[in-house]
């Protein structure tokens, strides 16, 4: 034969249609030739390529993590002084309310007692005499009053000068008409707070920051108000904030530092620096970082600043990044900072591994590379020769067992063995797919059931619409009703139909309902009292197939009974296989589960109900309850209280021997009233009612912090979604108890409470830092079940998790109901 015939009939048996004995040699030396030219080269480029990545992205993410931890650290030290002071002011509010109210009550007793034996000028100048020398608060507190009607001063226990002055005397000695404010106020409302500044004539005319409240005195036709310096008040605040965050540290060496717009350093770990300007500092490489921390102290949105220092300990300077931001309010600027290093050593270490492993990874690839290829040139060459002998083994094998459902074109095989085998797979596929037919109808009315336990939140019309689409689904029928019988009548709550094998949507749900001789189909149904199977149905039959619209072929009819008597009946129609008793079973199965769970859903919503009525009548008892404790027996005991003080003092000249057992008298009273207080806050929140839920639970914090030795922390995000009065109600106590079982049960050093309203949705949580009872509450506790109720009255979730480590969590969460 000549060479060219040789190459040609070579060619022609490679390219045509190979054996399976020579195809593993041919692709393998294809493969190996491919490999051997191409995946060193591709390897070394692509593994220098991620090297480089990887330690960019490195870089790039401690960075980022620096700056959003010490940007995070200030925003909590502002927030924290945000909260010292909005807890400074409820407090200083409170305080001068409730003094208030003492010194309307104490007028209101003497006038009640001696309005018939003493003039009204006489019990005026009483009155004035006992609120004279009271005085609380460090002597910041005192009290004053007036006539409204003719603007005269009748009492100014800070300012003695004042009495007996007008209106415009007043107005014309320091320049404000604050008399004439405050009758305006008085007529106005009746009561209220009333900030100002008063200018004393002795003091060079200086003027003084004060807060007062103020209560119309009709008998009298007076104001009596109670009033307090605020200058003090912010002054302590600011010192007390500032020992804060002279401890404060975060991390392992971040620190909180602050200096005034001056450039005084007010705050810093380093107490000699304290007093000092923030220009002087200069970091080791001779950056005056100082004076940078000023010029961004000074701008309105802060910014970052990089410097360097020397380490304590270490000759070597050390990086570090500081964020810093203005205070407005006070003239500080505050900032936080912590060192760098830490990034330097995580990309070094992380370069050295990198690299170690990745020329570990080539030189392992190289080997076992090498190993393969040998491996595999070998193993093809013999495996070559044996797979002629295999093949009639595996045509053995698939006679026996096929393991899919996709059968397979012989026209796509590329061995001449293969085409065999390819017919024998196709006829086990066949009896296959009809095996799993049968075995999917199970699967899906099992799955059916499952699903239709887990559709809690979903209303009945939308369980029965998913339970008829499965029921039309396993019996491969076109169309299906379901309806139910009432008083004998049919109604059809559902109807839907299949385009193919999935739901197109229901169709004229709301029909009218029908009595039993005219329902078509389920009427039938309800006549036999049976299922009803119809292979070959007559279209002239009763001269209707209600409800379908379109015409009937075949169709299968069950009911449902309960307690001997049809409550559902369902229907399919159209299949294009003949309807038999297995339809039946599987339709029946399915609609006594969905009826039971329909039952189960009912007397839920009926105990649900019962629950909510008896919450709302006991909350209407705690809410009489309290207020009369906080209007009546509260004022009662303060009036004695402050009556007991003022006998205190008349006897404490006279009989020495009796003051003390009235001031032992007073101290019993005070416990009285602090305790009627909590009481009857305990069963009436007015704070909730009045001011709000936010104002409430911070009214909460801190008397919780008061009673007990915990620090108490409150967030509130809130989208200006207005709470109904019962759900912030409801809210409080749950809040209240949580937080009450906390401090006493789990002896905590911290307890959070956060709370995010949105619009349409709310959800709160209570976190402490105690012991926690390291398992979850089985509901014995009173206290427990007076949460869950309270949870479900207003259709929120409650959780509680708790372990002995890290403390525990309740949390309440749901939706905003109209």
């Amino acid at each position: 034969m000549k060479p060219a015939d040789f190459g040609r009939s070579l060619l022609s048996t490679i390219f045509t249609r190979i054996t399976l004995s020579s195809a593993p040699f041919y692709a393998s030396l294809v493969v190996v030739t491919s490999l051997s030219l191409f995946i060193g080269a591709f390897w070394a480029v692509n593994e220098y390529q991620a090297y480089r990545e990887s330690v960019e992205n490195i870089r790039n993410n401690y960075q980022h993590q620096y700056e959003v931890r010490v940007k995070e650290e200030l925003e909590k030290v502002v927030d924290f002084i945000d909260f010292r002071r909005s807890q400074n002011a409820m407090r200083v509010e409170r305080d001068i309310r409730e003094r208030v109210q003492s010194a309307y009550t104490i007028a209101s007793h003497l006038y009640r007692f001696y309005k018939d034996e003493k003039s009204v000028d006489e019990l005026r100048s009483m009155v004035a005499e006992i609120l004279r020398p009271i005085r609380w608060n460090n002597g910041r507190g005192y009290y004053f009053a007036g006539r409204i009607g003719t603007g005269r001063i009748d009492l100014f226990s800070d300012e003695p000068f004042f009495e007996n002055k007008t209106a415009v005397q007043f107005k014309k000695i320091t320049g404000q008409d604050l008399i004439g404010d405050i009758v305006t106020l008085v007529r106005e409302k009746g009561a209220g707070l009333y900030s100002y500044s008063l200018v004393k004539p002795e003091f060079g005319g200086k003027s003084f920051g004060k807060i007062a409240f103020v209560k119309h005195f009709e008998p009298f036709d007076w104001f009596i108000g109670a009033g307090m310096y605020t200058d003090d008040l912010e002054w302590e605040l600011q010192q007390d904030i500032l020992d804060r965050l002279q401890n404060m540290k975060f991390g392992k060496d971040g620190e909180v530092f602050g200096f005034r717009f001056d450039g005084t350093i007010i705050c810093n770990r380093d107490q000699r620096l304290i007093g000092r300007s923030i220009k002087d500092l200069v970091g080791s490489n001779g950056q005056a970082y100082g004076r940078t921390f000023l010029e961004v102290g000074r701008q309105e949105a802060g910014g970052y600043v990089s410097y360097a220092v020397d380490r304590d300990g270490q000759e070597s300077s050390r990086q570090k990044l500081g964020y810093i931001k203005r205070y407005s309010d006070w003239n500080w600027v505050l900032g936080t900072s912590m060192f760098m290093d830490a990034m330097e050593k995580a990309i070094a270490a992380e370069s050295v591994t990198y690299q170690r492993i990745s020329f570990e990874n080539v030189f392992i690839f190289i080997i076992l590379y090498c190993i393969a290829v040998s491996f595999l040139l070998l193993s093809t060459f013999f495996y070559s020769l044996k797979i002629r002998q295999g093949i009639s083994l595996f045509t053995d094998f698939f006679r026996q067992a096929a393991d899919s459902n996709v059968k397979i074109r012989n026209d796509s095989l590329t061995f001449r063995e293969f085409e065999d085998l390819g017919r024998l797979a196709n006829i086990m596929v066949e009896n296959r797919i009809k095996n799993e037919l049968l075995l999917h109808r199970d699967e899906l009315r099992l799955d059916t059931l499952l699903r239709l336990g887990m559709m809690e939140q979903y209303s009945l019309q939308e369980k029965y619409d998913f339970v008829l689409r499965r029921i039309v689904r396993i019996t491969r029928s076109e169309e299906g009703y379901l309806c139910l019988v009432r008083k004998g009548e049919v109604e059809i709550r559902s109807l839907v139909s299949l385009d193919g094998d999935e739901p197109v949507g229901k169709k004229d749900v709301s029909l009218v309902p029908r009595s039993i001789r005219n329902a078509g189909l389920p009427g039938q149904c309800l006549r036999k009292k049976s299922a009803v199977i119809v292979n070959q149905a007559d279209q002239s039959e009763n001269g209707e197939n209600y409800p379908y619209k379109s015409a009937v072929t075949r169709h299968l009819d069950v009911p449902i009974f309960n307690d001997g008597t049809i409550v559902m009946v369902a229907g399919v129609c159209n299949n294009l296989e003949p309807y038999d008793n297995s339809d039946v079973r599987q339709m029946t199965m399915l609609l006594e589960g969905m009826w039971l769970h329909v039952l189960k859903k009912r007397s839920e919503e009926e105990l649900a109900r019962l629950e909510r009525q008896i919450i709302a009548v006991s909350e209407e008892e705690r809410s009489d309850i309290g207020r009369n404790l906080h209007d009546d027996l509260g004022s009662h005991l303060t009036g004695v209280e402050l009556l007991s003080k003022v006998l205190q003092q008349k006897l404490e000249n006279r009989v020495p021997e009796m003051a003390k057992q009235v001031e032992t008298i007073r101290n019993l009273i005070q416990d009285a009233i602090e305790k009627t207080r909590r009481f009857s806050q305990g069963l009436y929140p007015v704070h909730v009612v009045e001011y709000g839920l936010e104002s409430a639970i911070e009214e909460l914090m801190v008397e919780v912090e008061s009673l007990f030795r915990v620090q108490c922390v409150l967030s509130c995000e809130d989208e200006g979604e207005k709470l109904q009065a019962s759900l912030a109600t409801h809210l409080y106590y749950i809040i209240r108890e949580a937080v009450f079982n906390s401090a006493r049960h789990g002896k905590p050093e911290h307890i959070g409470v956060f709370m995010e309203f949105a619009v349409g949705r709310f959800s709160v949580k209570i976190v402490d830092d105690g012991h926690g009872f390291g398992w979850k509450p089985k509901g014995s506790g009173m206290g427990f079940h007076t949460m869950k109720y309270r949870a479900k009255a207003i259709g929120a979730k409650l959780t509680i998790d708790s372990d002995m480590v890290s403390g525990t969590i309740v949390t309440v969460s749901g939706e905003v109901l109209e």
